[in-house]
């Protein structure tokens, strides 16, 4: 008994003489100033974290309102859908419905596809809606309209 009486008051002795960060150090334990530093490590990384959040969002509003912006500053150019006439592999043939077609008024195209025929739009089209509508307009109004009038779509890229 005397022995842990003795540990005891040691114990209390070196505890207030000594700090925590003594103790702790001689127990293997952060200090207080590691602690500290430690906090302050934490808390500079949060910092950056949502700095770099907050950059990546401000990059990524702007780069939507450029793409906004470009949308609406260059509008479609060629119209996408066109109303075909007819595909010929013999050119010759292209060349007569081609001519036909201007004779009655009409702005034809030739597309030139990557199987070798040569196709014919009657007109084109910057909606699916309009070049529909236009295809049953042929189809009823011309008398020399082939039965399978059709559509094509340029981004189908089956055209050189």
């Amino acid at each position: 008994m005397k022995k842990i009486g003795l540990f005891v008051l040691v114990l209390i002795t070196a505890m207030s003489l000594g700090s925590c960060d003594w103790f702790r150090g001689l127990v293997g334990m952060p200090t207080s100033a590691e602690l500290r530093e430690k906090e302050e490590k934490v808390r500079q990384d949060s910092i950056a974290r949502e700095q770099l959040r907050w950059r990546q969002e401000q990059i990524r509003l702007i780069q939507d309102s450029l793409l906004r912006v470009e949308a609406q500053k260059q509008p479609e150019v060629t119209p996408r859908y066109h109303v075909v006439f007819g595909s010929f592999m013999v050119q010759g043939n292209a060349k007569r419905m081609t001519e036909r077609l201007t004779k009655d008024g009409y702005n034809p195209m030739e597309l030139h596809f990557k199987n070798g025929y040569s196709v014919i739009s009657a007109a084109s089209y910057h909606t699916l809606r309009e070049a529909y509508n236009a295809m049953n307009d042929l189809v009823r109004s011309v008398p020399f309209a082939p039965y399978d009038i059709w559509v094509y779509d340029l981004r189908q890229n089956l055209h050189q």
